[in-house]
């Protein structure tokens, strides 16, 4: 159940319960223990009578306050004057007795109907800061499903001398009556709610004796949305001879801030522009009207979430849900006291959470849990995991929103579940193990690592960061620095490092058309295996922070607990970024010779315990013991970028097909492509590697991956993770073990690397030998084909020695001059066929090309891997491979054998290259056996 009343859920609180009675026995406030007098997380002295909690909550500092429990009170107490606030509230504009009942006269407003149209938008309440009034119950179409979503949202912004009321509507039911029939549309209540709300936001109900002033603006004029003369012609009907607003469209824009005097009773505004460069000073105009405490009624235009009506709802702190459009709600006969005294599901789940804490009541069962996940009979996801889940977003949206919070009035729920969360934090001891350690010590730390919010000034340093780093960099003087950057997708190291529980400043100062993000460590959650045995929760499990946009002449500051090393994260390429960072560490980062020396003397002093070498496609995030191992095999950090740039980079990428900057244009691979008009796709970004911790195995692929090991260039467990991104699943006959395609792109790098030093390539190990024998022992068979089928050559090794001969095959007949390109040649090709088969039209232009002629659209998109690789690799080897593929044991249909005919090329011999078992990344022309 999304929501549940407030006697339903405030039972399991007696605490809350006392207290929310009392308040809507009083006509009280919301009897939080509010910031002082001075205003929220001003940074301000307190006044004298301020308690510990008032300091916390005011100053954004933990330490104040001794018992972690009365930050519990705190947060579950704030829900109770946040019910009974909202229960007031729509009180008064629902004409609801106090108890949010029905009155006896009939008055009260319970038959609420709204069609507000596809054409309209659903909401969401900021807690703390406002209350969801109306939802949405009903479809217009009977195929569509009925969900109970915002689409009225009220409260009051804080404002110099008194609080600004607002209402905001997901679509403008002033349009909608005016528009359609008026009592099918918009039912007479819902007008009387119109009526109520308008005098709420004035603060007054007689407009007889002083008309209401209104302002309206950036409202729409068409067709559909005829909203200027809609919601002009709403308010003549509806207080003949009691209102006055401005000529249509004359207060738009930058006209906005000189029409909102004092005389002016309501801002009523829409999201409309045709002009985002003025999107800003309607911006600052609504801004200064609501610091004034002058009221806004918001009417939203259409589904759509335009910039400005980005900038407005950041101003309200309201937040949207979604188009309207594909889902088709409406209000029909809606009786708002059903939603009064709601709490939201999310908060409910958190305040069920913060009550088990409080009461120590967690029946978790976490020796059931294993490496990171539990089964639903420990507990753990009822119990803890969904709402630390819930949790861990809603400080995920605050941090993305750049909402300051300990800047901004209210947020009392939000506050002290965050400081509560610090609390917990300093208390975590590393490693913990789900056996052994006390079940309430580690979830406390858990429950920390999940409320990870960063935008604000106090942070303190995490007293204990297990193996992810030391937490006490008192021996680091930090600095201002410039970095200069060329923008490459999706980020990069700034070379710069976040100390943690010191607040960072960056400035962007260049003005290039690129979107840029700031966030600190790029590690994976997954890497932190909080349920292994023997101390597997050894570090804080969310480190990789929120991506925090920021735009040209922005400055950001920001305070992790954790630290790490700073990342730039970007929306294009090629752009020329700057920026300014104030009170970092220089940790040891490597991004051009020119660090070699400063690189050196900085992994020595091991003042840092990360280290980063920063390349033009690759980039090594490395915990600092490991990056001294990766450069044992390297004469400096020089030698090992210069590396990475040729044999993670370039190479790999080449077999993969792809051209881009430091990637090799190989002519048998780009001419080939060219004389079929075939396009080489192209690969412009950053891969990266963890060498730190794997999610899974011993290395886990992604970009980044990570690994346990260091990192190493020409290693294999590196090529093999960045291989995993590059393979394709359709090269894999049927039955073939997933890793057959992974290995080529490293066996490759090693064979290149081979001819440029000489050196051992060190390629695994093969099984030529016993796959010869196979081969052999089907001749004498009376059905070879059938003995091969049989002998189930399907293993990873055997997939990718089949290739490897085919590739040797290629290669003798001189087909290629170096036969791993004929993978390079495949990747080409496949990225045409998906391509051309999206539409008839470009299927029907490539597919003789592709060497699928006899196939429709429908055919071709429906071919089994095994079809589809006996075309393809006949196409990209010029050679009829059928006898060639029946000799391994590999079927296809009738329908591709027809195919290939049809192609008129001479066949691939049947022959077997005697290659040793690792030889083959040392020579590609070994001698060969036919295979009679």
């Amino acid at each position: 159940m999304r929501f549940a009343s407030l006697q339903s859920r405030l039972h399991q609180y007696p605490l809350i319960a006392a207290l929310s009675l009392l308040l809507v026995a009083c006509g009280g406030d919301n009897g939080v223990e509010e910031e002082s007098s001075t205003g929220s997380g001003s940074g301000g002295a307190g006044s004298a009578q301020e308690t510990a909690l008032q300091k916390a909550l005011r100053t954004g500092d933990a330490r104040y306050v001794d018992d972690p429990l009365v930050f519990i009170d705190s947060a579950l107490n704030s829900i109770a004057g946040e019910v009974s606030a909202a229960q007031a509230l729509k009180a008064q504009l629902f004409n609801l007795s106090s108890n949010g009942e029905p009155r006896s006269d009939g008055s009260s407003l319970t038959g609420i109907s709204w069609d507000p149209t596809h054409d309209a938008a659903l909401l969401k309440a900021t807690f703390g800061l406002n209350h969801e009034l109306l939802f949405t119950n009903s479809v217009t179409n009977s195929s569509y499903s009925v969900q109970e979503l915002p689409i009225a949202i009220a409260g009051e912004k804080a404002g110099v001398n008194h609080n600004a009321r607002f209402l905001a509507l997901g679509s403008n039911p002033m349009r909608n009556s005016y528009t359609f029939s008026y009592a099918t549309t918009v039912s007479q209540d819902m007008h009387q709610f119109l009526e109520n709300s308008i005098a709420w936001l004035a603060g007054r109900q007689n407009f007889s004796e002083q008309p209401l002033k209104v302002v309206i603006a950036q409202m729409g004029q068409s067709q559909y949305f005829p909203d200027r003369d809609a919601s002009r012609a709403w308010l003549g009907d509806h207080y003949p001879d009691q209102v006055s607003f401005n000529l249509a469209g004359s207060c738009d824009k930058t006209a906005l801030a000189s029409c909102l005097n004092d005389d002016v009773d309501l801002l009523i505004i829409s999201q409309v522009t045709d002009d985002n460069a003025q999107n800003g000073a309607v911006e600052s105009a609504v801004a200064s009207w609501l610091a004034a405490g002058k009221p806004v009624l918001y009417l939203h235009h259409d589904g759509n979430h335009s910039e400005l009506g980005k900038l407005l709802f950041k101003q309200l702190d309201v937040g949207y849900y979604g188009d309207n459009y594909w889902r088709k709600l409406q209000l029909e006969n809606v009786d708002p006291g059903k939603f009064n005294a709601a709490v939201p599901s999310d908060i409910d789940a958190i305040a069920q959470l913060l009550q088990r804490f409080k009461d120590n009541s967690f029946s978790i069962d976490l020796s059931a849990c294993d490496d990171k996940s539990c089964p639903d009979s420990s507990g753990f996801n009822s119990q803890f995991q969904s709402a630390a889940t819930i949790m861990r977003s809603m400080f995920h949206a605050l941090d993305q929103q750049k909402v300051r919070l300990f800047d901004s009035y209210g947020y009392i729920f939000q506050k002290s579940v965050l400081l509560l969360a610090d609390h917990y934090r300093q208390l975590a001891r590393f490693p913990m193990d789900k056996d052994t350690t006390a079940a309430i010590d580690f979830l406390q730390s858990y429950f920390a690592d999940h409320a990870v919010y960063n935008l604000r000034d106090i942070n303190p340093a995490q007293f204990d960061l297990g193996n992810f780093s030391r937490s006490d960099f008192s021996h680091v003087t930090p600095v201002n620095k410039q970095v200069a950057m060329t923008s490459k997708r999706h980020f990069r190291a700034a070379g710069v490092y976040a100390l943690p529980g010191q607040t960072v400043t960056v400035t962007r100062t260049d003005n290039s058309a690129v979107g840029t993000t700031v966030f600190i460590n790029t590690l994976r959650s997954g890497a932190t295996h909080q349920f292994s045995k023997n101390g597997g929760y050894s570090r804080p499990k969310h480190l990789n922070t929120v991506a925090l946009s920021i735009a040209p002449g922005e400055t950001l500051s920001f305070t992790s607990s954790h630290g790490g090393p700073i990342q730039i994260g970007f929306d294009s390429n090629d752009q020329a970024v700057t920026f300014s960072f104030q009170n970092v560490g220089e940790h040891p980062y490597w991004g051009s010779s020119a660090d070699n020396n400063r690189f050196a003397t900085a992994l020595v002093a091991g003042d840092y315990d990360w280290a980063e070498v920063s390349t033009a496609g690759f980039e090594v995030h490395s915990k600092l013991d490991k990056m001294k191992s990766s450069l044992n095999a390297w004469s400096d950090a020089a030698a090992l970028a210069a590396a990475t740039e040729r044999y993670m980079s370039n190479f790999p990428h080449v077999l993969a097909g792809f051209q881009g900057p430091g990637i090799d244009v190989v002519p048998e691979i780009h001419d080939f492509a060219s004389a079929r008009g075939w396009t080489i796709d192209t690969i412009d970004l950053v891969k990266h590697m963890n060498a730190d911790q794997a999610t899974c195995g011993y290395g886990c692929s992604g970009n980044p991956y990570d690994a346990y090991w260091a990192f190493g260039p020409v290693d294999h467990g590196d090529l093999h993770e960045l291989g995993h991104g590059l393979e394709r699943g359709r090269f894999r006959f049927a039955g073939w073990d997933g890793h057959a395609s992974t290995n080529p792109y490293s066996y490759y790098s090693k064979s290149q690397y081979h001819k440029d030093t000489g050196n051992n390539p060190s390629c695994q190990e093969l099984v030529f030998d016993t796959m010869k024998t196979t081969l052999e022992e089907s001749r004498q068979q009376a059905d070879p084909f059938a003995y091969m089928q049989a002998a189930g050559l399907n293993g990873w090794k055997h997939g990718v020695g089949i290739y490897i001969q085919m590739m040797m095959s290629a290669q003798a007949e001189g087909v290629l001059q170096d036969g791993w390109h004929l993978l390079a040649r495949l990747h080409v090709l496949e990225r045409e066929f998906s391509r051309a088969d999206d539409s008839d039209d470009s299927w029907a232009a490539k597919r003789n090309s592709l060497g699928f002629s006899q196939f429709s659209r429908a055919e071709a998109r429906a071919l089994s891997n095994n079809d589809w690789l006996a075309i393809a690799l006949s196409t990209v080897t010029g050679r009829d491979m059928r006898d060639y593929l029946r000799m391994w044991g590999l079927g296809f249909s009738d329908a591709a054998s027809n195919q290939i005919a049809g192609l008129l090329y001479p066949p691939m011999p049947k022959k077997f290259f005697d290659s040793s078992n690792a030889g083959y990344c040392e020579n590609m022309s070994p001698s060969w056996t036919a295979i009679l």
